[in-house]
C-alpha cells in the first residue's frame, strides 16, 4: 500500500486551523484532528482523508463561471476541454452527469444524483481526450 502522504494544501489547511474546525470540515474525530495537527497521518489507507479533503475543498470553492454538464467515466474521470480531470470520490459516479464550474483553481464539480457532494477537479497528467 506504502505510506500515505497528503497533499500539501491539506497539510497547510491542518496547520493553520484549530482541532475542531479540522474535525468538523473533514468529518473527522477530535483524536484524529489532533493527530493530524501533530503530524501522526493515518498508517492505513488514507484514501477516505483525501476524499474527505477533496470534498471539503469544493464546498468552500468558489465558483466562476455558469455550471455546465458533463458525464463521469471509468476511473472518475470528467472529460473537459481536451483534458480528462479527476477527483478522489468520483469513482462510484461513472455514469452520471454531474454540474461542472470554473473556479480559481481549476474545475469545480457538484454531483447531481443523490447524496449530492461537491469536488474540486485537477487535471490528470499526461492525459488528452
Amino acid at each position: 500500500m506504502g505510506l500515505f502522504l497528503p497533499p500539501e494544501d491539506l497539510q497547510a489547511f491542518v496547520g493553520r486551523n484549530s482541532e475542531r474546525h479540522i474535525a468538523v470540515a473533514l468529518g473527522v474525530s477530535r483524536g484524529t484532528a489532533i493527530n493530524l495537527r501533530n503530524g501522526r497521518w493515518p498508517r492505513h489507507d488514507g484514501r477516505a482523508l483525501i476524499a474527505a479533503w477533496d470534498s471539503y475543498r469544493g464546498r468552500t470553492a468558489t465558483q466562476a463561471s455558469r455550471w455546465f454538464m458533463r458525464r463521469v467515466y471509468h476511473g472518475g474521470v470528467v472529460l473537459h476541454a481536451g483534458k480528462a480531470w479527476h477527483a478522489s470520490g468520483l469513482e462510484e459516479r461513472i455514469g452520471d452527469q454531474v454540474a461542472v464550474a470554473r473556479s480559481k483553481d481549476g474545475l469545480l464539480v457538484h454531483t447531481l444524483e443523490l447524496p449530492a457532494q461537491r469536488f474540486e477537479l485537477v487535471p490528470m497528467e499526461g492525459t488528452a481526450a
